[in-house]
């Protein structure tokens, strides 16, 4: 009777197992009806987009600078914001000789830096609300580097405010500019030989020769009598109340103290003064170092007399 029992349940057992699979087959079956694919939505909000300073351009970009004083130059950077043009500013903005990097070290020869809180500003372009142009002043001294220059504007997006944190993007461009050479020479105004008498000489009086310009020059001299004169200067050094100084009658040395016999007389023509090279500035606080001396000695002849006065014309040329 067991023997019985355990052959049913076996069977039994054996048939369940069976069905078993073939139910999980049929469950994979072709043919079934259903969806196989479903959807999910997403979505993101872009809060903040970097800006792009798609040119930038100087003004003028050919530049001639002014002997002894500066040049202002504008670099203007227009800029690309799709958070609007108000939500750029100016972070940094650097004009510099192409001999030398972004990052030198401000020097009047050769690297400017504007300040963005006091020299730049931007405005909107043309009513659109993405556009802005930003400008960057700069003063350029006379002294600066000929040759090419690179204008390099930088540009930040404030970005409004983030929920969770603040992203501000930087971007920049560069503009170019040629800086042409500049000859320039200033000599001091005044020369006073003092109170003389006849056949009497001047002690030294120094007068300083200082470069005005970008490249360093070369000196020519000549002398008229009078002050007014220019054109048709007289063949005199000197004109007196009473007579003329001929014209070797002042001289000048590069040397203190030098006998007067030795020194050079001025001519009525322009005479270069042989071995007087003035170099350019590169002092940032005074221009002692782009100004050389030269010392000048009168002797009175017979006569002449009472108050004389003269004019001598400074020439400076490129040294090269």
């Amino acid at each position: 009777m067991e023997k019985q029992q355990f052959l049913w349940l076996s069977s039994t057992l054996t048939v369940f197992l069976v069905l078993s699979v073939l139910v999980a087959l049929s469950i994979v079956a072709p043919g079934v009806i259903g969806d196989t694919n479903s959807t999910t939505l997403t979505e993101v909000y872009i809060w903040n987009t970097e800006p792009n300073v798609t040119s930038v351009a100087v003004n003028p970009d050919v530049i001639t600078l002014v002997p002894g004083t500066t040049t202002r130059i504008n670099c203007t950077a227009i800029v690309w914001d799709y958070n609007g043009w108000d939500d750029v500013n100016i972070t940094n903005a650097t004009f510099y000789h192409e001999s030398v990097t972004n990052v030198h070290p401000n020097n009047n020869n050769n690297h400017y830096s504007a300040d963005p809180l006091v020299d730049c500003e931007c405005e909107q372009v043309a009513g659109s609300p993405y556009n802005a142009s930003c400008h960057c002043f700069f003063d350029i001294w006379y002294f600066a580097n000929n040759g090419t220059w690179i204008c390099n504007m930088t540009v930040m997006d404030y970005g409004g405010t983030a929920t969770e944190r603040i992203y501000r993007f930087n971007s920049s461009n560069i503009g170019y500019a040629t800086i042409n050479t500049l000859v320039g020479i200033y000599v001091t105004d005044y020369i006073s030989y003092g109170n003389l008498s006849v056949l009497e000489t001047s002690t030294d009086k120094e007068l300083n020769i200082t470069n005005f310009g970008n490249e360093p020059i070369n000196v020519s001299v000549r002398a008229y009598g009078g002050t007014s004169d220019r054109n048709n200067p007289t063949n005199s050094s000197m004109i007196c109340e009473l007579g003329d100084m001929a014209l070797d009658r002042e001289r000048f040395s590069l040397n203190y103290g030098e006998d007067f016999d030795a020194m050079i007389p001025v001519t009525n023509t322009s005479t270069l003064i042989s071995g007087l090279t003035v170099p350019v500035r590169t002092n940032e606080y005074d221009y002692s170092d782009s100004t050389n001396q030269t010392y000048w000695k009168l002797r009175v002849p017979l006569t002449v007399g009472g108050y004389c006065n003269g004019t001598l014309e400074f020439f400076a040329s490129p040294t090269n």
